[in-house]
Formats: C-alpha cells, sequence, structure tokens
C-alpha cells in the first residue's frame, strides 16, 4: 500500500485534533477541579458518583428530619417545665389558703390567680411551631384545646425518621398530660369558690400527679434529645465519609492537574512542530 502526502496530512490532522481536544479537557479539568463533568468522561465513576450522591441526599434528608424533631422536642420540653411551674404555683396557692370564708380577699385573689393559671396552661397546651401544635397528636394543624380547656386534638402522637429505619415520635399528646392538669385546675378553683379549707388541702393531690406525669414525659422527651444528637453525630460522621469518597473519584488534584495541562501544551507544540517539519518536506517533494 502507498502511503500518499495526502493520507500523511489527514494522519496528522488528525492526531492534532486529538492533541487539542486532549488540552481541552486538561484545561477544563484545572480550571473546575473536576476529573468527571459529564458521564461520558468516565462511566463507571460517574455512575459511582451518582450512588453516593443519592446516599448523600438520603443522610441530608435524615438530619433536616432530626432538626424538625429537635426544634419540636425542645419547644416540647419547654413548655412542660412551665406547666410543672404553673402546677407548682396552683399547689402553693392551695396550701396558702386556710380561711374557711369563700369571701375572704386572700381567698378570692388565689381564686383569681388559679383561674388565670388555667388561662395559662390553656395556652401551654396551644403551643405550636411554625404551623404545627405539638400537643395535638396527629391533628398538629388545629388548636388541641378550646378555651374552656376541652381537649379535641388526637390521642396518636407524630413520628419522623431520623435514620434507615429508626424512626422517633417527636411529640406528646395533650390528653392525658394536660388534661390532668387542667382537671385538677378545675377541681381547685370549685373548692375555692365553696370548698373547706381540708377540701381545699386535698386538691393538691390531683395537682401532684398532675405534675409527676409532666416530669415523666419531659423525662421521656429529654432521652429522646440526647438520642437526637447521637444519631446526628454519626450522621455527620457518614456525611463526611460519603462526601470524601465522591471528591475522590469525582475531583482531580490541583498540582496535578496543573501538571497535565503543562504536559498536554508541550505535547501540543511538539505536534505542531513534526507537522510543520512534514508539511515542509512534502512541499519539497512537490517542487521536486
Amino acid at each position: 500500500m502507498r502511503i500518499t502526502n495526502l493520507m500523511i496530512q489527514m494522519n496528522l490532522t488528525s492526531g492534532l485534533r486529538g492533541r487539542m481536544a486532549a488540552i481541552a479537557k486538561a484545561a477544563s479539568q484545572a480550571g473546575s477541579g473536576l476529573r468527571i463533568s459529564t458521564v461520558s468522561d468516565d462511566p463507571e465513576g460517574a455512575s459511582q458518583v451518582m450512588q453516593l450522591q443519592s446516599e448523600i441526599a438520603q443522610i441530608e434528608q435524615y438530619r433536616r428530619n432530626g432538626t424538625f424533631a429537635t426544634t419540636q422536642l425542645s419547644t416540647e420540653d419547654a413548655a412542660l417545665s412551665s406547666l410543672r411551674d404553673a402546677i407548682s404555683t396552683a399547689k402553693q396557692l392551695a396550701m396558702s389558703t386556710t380561711s374557711p370564708d369563700p369571701n375572704d380577699p386572700t381567698r378570692t385573689a388565689a381564686l383569681a390567680q388559679v383561674k388565670q393559671l388555667k388561662d395559662q396552661i390553656v395556652a401551654l397546651g396551644n403551643t405550636r411551631v411554625g404551623d404545627q401544635y405539638i400537643f395535638a397528636g396527629d391533628a398538629s394543624t388545629t388548636p388541641p384545646f378550646q378555651s374552656d380547656g376541652t381537649y379535641v386534638g388526637s390521642s396518636a402522637s407524630q413520628a419522623v425518621t431520623i435514620n434507615a429505619g429508626v424512626s422517633l415520635t417527636v411529640n406528646s399528646p395533650g390528653q392525658p398530660l394536660f388534661t390532668n392538669a387542667l382537671t385538677s385546675i378545675d377541681n381547685l378553683i370549685t373548692q375555692l369558690q365553696s370548698g373547706t379549707p381540708d377540701q381545699i388541702a386535698a386538691s393538691t393531690t390531683s395537682l401532684d400527679a398532675a405534675s409527676q406525669t409532666a416530669l415523666e414525659t419531659q423525662t421521656e422527651v429529654g432521652a429522646r434529645l440526647q438520642d437526637l444528637q447521637t444519631t446526628s453525630n454519626t450522621l455527620a460522621a457518614q456525611n463526611a465519609s460519603l462526601l470524601d469518597r465522591r471528591d475522590a473519584i469525582m475531583n482531580v488534584d490541583p498540582a496535578q492537574s496543573a501538571i497535565a495541562l503543562q504536559q498536554q501544551q508541550t505535547a501540543l507544540e511538539q505536534a505542531y512542530a513534526v507537522v510543520g517539519r512534514v508539511l515542509q518536506y512534502s512541499l519539497t517533494d512537490f517542487l521536486k
């Protein structure tokens, strides 16, 4: 087979195009810092990157769920502290009321304060985060307590997934948590209006029980918050590991990419020199 000048020129031109494509790719990697910009750059590597991205996205969703749960539970914890304070105040008022006369100024003042405490407890029962009423069970878009203390929420609680196969309850229904307290407060109001000092004092028993229920719930909330913190730390470590693996596949080392670009530029310059010499020889042969 005879190798013609045209064939040589075509081969040289094809080689130049290849060199120019290589230098363009090297320049792109050096500029962007990415070894894989499209699937065609490395189909296997791109597949691995997409799988890692999917896992990273799932972890990010778990972390968002964890943030939501932390906000809900932290708000619930604060509300329960306020509930226990209100119950404690009501108990102090009951214990300090010793007059048998319902019209005694001290007794009527205590009655007014207890009524205010009831309003406060109803307001605490309607605590919300954004548009979520945290003590409404799974009917969280509607206030669970009416103004008279009647509970109209759900008895079911909400849960979110905070890690693969791990869900966490993020709220406590207001019944019996708040309804017990409100029943005790209503009983105290009745006794302050018409009961004897002994009956007023006896009402503290149900107040103690309501306070104990709030404390037990608050303890559970604290345990869930600790679980959330542990899970959050685990997810952060997993996320960092996945990001490192993804970047190791997808990114290029800046120093190596700069060297690769310089090598491609040098190779292109050498290719141009070769083409120039070949074309010169071809022109000389033609003139002969």
